[in-house]
């Protein structure tokens, strides 16, 4: 049976997460109750160069990655893809990056998201990826950086990172193609969080 003391300590408990939820900067908390990995330093490098990458827009138009590369660098996230739905820790990870996307500006630096399918027609989902994003509140109600697929799994199978789908990888890469920080999940869960992200392209600014 639950004591006095007991009931009181979780209603003092609630009262501050709810607290917590309305305070300023909010959108970093791990709302949806999914904790990522605090990364401090990258991966060994297996690929120095990603400007021959290629994936399709949802038009179905090939587009190169060193197309893209407009800025200082460029934030690549590689989610798991289409598994019959989309992955409930690749909904987290984009959606936080659509909440704080504007964090990007201050290192000169871009984000593209690439959603693996095994199939031309499995292309259709990227939409559903673009429906979880926006479940939660972002700018301007349209997800601010470009969402390109990985059809046939050929961009997963040259960077080396196939399981089932694709191990969940973060890269950032500057705009000679090189890559400057790398970071492949060992579990569908194991992803960077924005805050270790921003604070690699800090550490390269210097």
């Amino acid at each position: 049976m639950v004591n006095r003391f007991q009931c009181n300590t979780f209603l003092a408990a609630s009262a501050w997460l709810g607290l917590l939820g309305t305070c300023v900067g909010c959108s970093r908390l791990p709302d949806d109750g999914v904790v990522f990995t605090e990364v401090t330093k990258s991966q060994p490098i297996t690929i120095e160069d990603f400007s021959t990458l290629t994936f399709t827009d949802k038009s179905g138009d090939e587009v190169k990655l060193a197309d893209l590369m407009t800025q200082k660098y460029l934030v690549l996230v590689i989610t798991r893809g289409w598994n019959n739905g989309v992955c409930f820790y690749c909904a987290s990870q984009t959606s936080r990056w659509a909440r704080r996307f504007d964090e990007l500006a201050p290192y000169d630096a871009q984000l593209v998201v690439v959603f693996p399918v095994e199939s031309e027609q499995d292309a259709t989902h990227l939409d559903d990826l673009a429906k979880s994003i926006k479940k939660e509140p972002i700018s301007n109600e349209a997800v601010p950086y470009p969402m390109l697929l990985d059809i046939n799994l050929t961009g997963v199978d040259q960077l080396g990172i196939r399981s089932q789908l694709a191990k969940p990888a973060t890269y950032i890469v500057d705009r000679e193609g090189r890559v400057r920080f790398a970071y492949v999940g060992e579990s569908i869960a194991d992803r960077p969080t924005v805050d270790s992200v921003l604070e690699q392209l800090g550490q390269l600014g210097q």
